[in-house]
């Protein structure tokens, strides 16, 4: 290594000539002077130093000072400086924005991303690409100007699954992808009220002519594994009608069209308050739960025509505010989404909770409350249909297998004897096709056919 010397009789001109680049690294004391030795500040002070270095010889027999200067290349590298990363710190603002703030969750999303950046590459697709590669058949998606696309992702087990159900569950989750394209889930749940996915979509709208391509999708993948087609006996979902219309297009065949109960129970609280008579407002509400515990078509119907008319001949006195909401409830709940009570369909569940919750858990362990772009989260649903199919694998430990008997625990054994210990009349009437079972309620210990 050659040295380059300057000589400057100057204490001042020479530190100047160092410029802002370098700062003081040690100085040492030899028989010819005080040796102060810089570094480049670009690398670290406790890591290895740049190869071009610089030092100050203060002459102790004089007042001149000798500027040495490497001759080499730098060696450190220029791009990384000290502190976080501008990119790092973008990523950790928009993990902010999106709600991700504990210091853990930030630092797995970043691991998370990292990795899927080294191990799939980088997260950009055009909308053209995604066209080109999977709907060069599709023309059921309209060009008017706007980017539009349709996936769904599903499995053979999920199918399977589909083959043997008997109702559909649906509903759509936000929040999952970065330009807010909805996400789209549909399954069922077995006699133990467990769900079950068929598989998830993702599209730029959630119109009808998207849950009409979804329905076709199962119906196509229910051919391809050779079984029959799906013919539901009833659907579970929300008031939306581009989900009710969307199924009716595809699935011919007469089903039942189950509101989901506690959505439908968090829409009536929201316009019961309007009635200004608390007590009033408590009764109507505890009808209303009553009438949702019917087990039958005919009952339910006869009971929705008695709640009519008893609340409107409470309402002699005029009170608008309920005539108002008896109005919505019939128009709303009674002659339009009638469908959501416990005897509509045997075995079917009357909530959508189940569904609500795997989307939760999609959003907690699948994309850590982080919205992903298109391209990333093609790739994170992929990998949530494998874990689906995975978790269903008959000879996996733990396997989530559709039941189709019900599972008695031993606590309801042990209410079903004591309920049965009780010396109770019971009273059966017999129609054409059914038998009804009639139990005397509280402390009564026999009902006649009279009063039934």
């Amino acid at each position: 290594m050659r040295n380059g010397q300057k000589y400057i009789y100057n204490a001042g001109e020479a530190e100047a000539s160092i410029g802002n680049e370098c700062s003081k690294h040690y100085t040492n004391y030899t028989e010819n002077g005080s040796v102060v030795y810089y570094r480049y500040n670009k690398a670290k002070r406790h890591g290895p130093q740049c190869a071009a270095r610089i030092y100050l010889l203060y002459h102790s027999d004089s007042d001149k000072i000798t500027v040495y200067k490497a001759e080499v290349e730098h060696n450190n590298h220029h791009d990384k400086l000290r502190g976080v990363d501008e990119n790092v710190k973008q990523c950790i603002q928009e993990l902010y924005n999106d709600g991700v703030m504990k210091p853990k969750q930030i630092i797995r999303a970043l691991r998370a991303r990292n990795y899927k950046k080294k191990k799939y590459g980088t997260s950009i697709i055009s909308l053209g690409e995604l066209k080109e590669c999977i709907y060069e058949d599709d023309q059921d998606i309209e060009d008017d100007g706007e980017n539009k696309f349709r996936i769904f992702i599903s499995s053979i087990r999920s199918l399977n699954v589909a083959f043997t159900s008997s109702h559909i569950h649906a509903n759509v989750t936000y929040k999952l992808v970065w330009l807010g394209y909805p996400v789209l889930i549909v399954g069922t749940t077995d006699v133990n009220k467990s769900f079950h996915p068929f598989g998830l979509a993702i599209c730029s709208n959630e119109k009808t002519e998207d849950f009409e391509f979804i329905s076709n999708n199962i119906q196509n993948g229910m051919q391809v594994i050779n079984k029959d087609l799906l013919k539901p006996t009833a659907l579970i979902s929300d008031a939306a009608d581009a989900i009710k219309n969307g199924f009716r297009n595809v699935f011919n065949n007469e089903y039942y069209q189950t509101m989901c109960w506690a959505h439908m129970k968090r829409k009536v609280e929201h316009c019961i308050c309007q009635i200004n008579d608390k007590d009033i407002r408590k009764e109507i509400m505890e009808d209303i739960e009553m009438l949702q515990l019917f087990n039958s078509i005919p009952v339910f119907k006869l009971a929705s025509t008695l709640f009519m008319k008893k609340w409107n001949m409470n309402t002699k006195q005029q009170n608008q505010s309920i005539l108002d909401f008896l109005e919505y409830f019939d128009n709303e709940w009674l002659q339009s989404n009638n469908g959501r009570y416990e005897g509509i369909q045997l075995y079917t569940s009357s909530t959508n909770s189940v569904l609500e919750a795997t989307n939760e858990t999609i959003k907690d362990d699948g994309t850590f409350r982080e919205r992903h772009v298109l391209s990333r989260f093609l790739i994170i649903a992929t990998n949530i249909i494998n874990s689906w199919s995975a978790e269903r694998d008959a000879f996996s430990i733990n396997a989530k297998i559709f039941a189709t008997e019900t599972t008695l625990s031993l606590q309801l054994w042990t209410l079903s004897y004591q309920w049965a210990k009780p010396t109770k009349d019971i009273s059966c009437i017999e129609n054409n096709d059914s038998k009804q079972y009639y139990i005397p309620a509280r402390d009564l210990q026999s009902v006649t056919r009279v009063d039934l």
